[in-house]
């Protein structure tokens, strides 16, 4: 099943996309999304404890796991989240 995203996901997803380092990824990790939402990476963990941020996968549990930001999860909440005029 093919999912797809809204216009201004798509708009977003190409900005994230023209960052050489985000281009050949498919998730980011909690540094790289902190980064590309332009927040601390402790403002992502307190959004994502609260049900406020984008989805996330978490890989392995307990403290040690890894959480990853699919790049099309980011820039639809992205676009849910951001108001333009």
């Amino acid at each position: 099943m093919q999912t797809t995203i809204s216009d201004n996901a798509a708009k977003i997803l190409q900005e994230l996309n023209s960052n050489p380092v985000f281009k050949k990824l498919i998730c980011l990790n909690q540094t790289q999304t902190a980064q590309a939402l332009g927040v601390s990476s402790t403002t992502l963990i307190n959004l994502r404890r609260d049900g406020l941020g984008p989805s996330y996968l978490k890989i392995e549990r307990g403290k040690r796991g890894r959480v990853l930001y699919p790049k099309t999860e980011i820039a639809e909440w992205l676009s849910r989240t951001i108001k333009t005029m």
